[in-house]
């Protein structure tokens, strides 16, 4: 199955490979991981200066900028993705937009299955 995220998997996978030759970048195996936790902590970092709980301004730049950690942390996990072999359209309707296509969305409390909590 492919669709949009696939699709954009495909552009992003094919800006790393240029990027990794580029810099001449093993990423071989645990680096997807490893790079998409480490672009979790600079999205981190970034919303916690764009929330004021840091010592740079909360200004329109650091706005920005969590805009871009939000990207590079997508971009991660969709490179991961595609190394996994996952394909993540199917995923995300498994997990998520299932709930979509039912009857009702209200789901009985406490359900784990839904809102990517398990």
């Amino acid at each position: 199955m492919s669709g949009p995220l696939d699709e954009l998997a495909d552009k992003i996978v094919r800006v790393s490979d240029i990027y990794a030759t580029h810099f001449d970048i093993d990423r071989s195996g645990d680096w997807p991981l490893l790079k998409l936790q480490e672009e979790v902590g600079e999205l981190t970092q970034a919303y916690l200066t764009t929330t004021g709980r840091t010592r740079r301004p909360a200004d329109d730049e650091a706005r920005k900028q969590l805009a871009l950690e939000m990207a590079d942390a997508l971009g991660m996990l969709l490179i991961m993705a595609k190394a996994e072999g996952i394909d993540m359209d199917q995923a995300m309707q498994d997990k998520w937009l299932h709930w979509l296509d039912r009857d009702s969305a209200v789901m009985e409390p406490g359900d784990a299955s839904a809102g990517g909590e398990g």
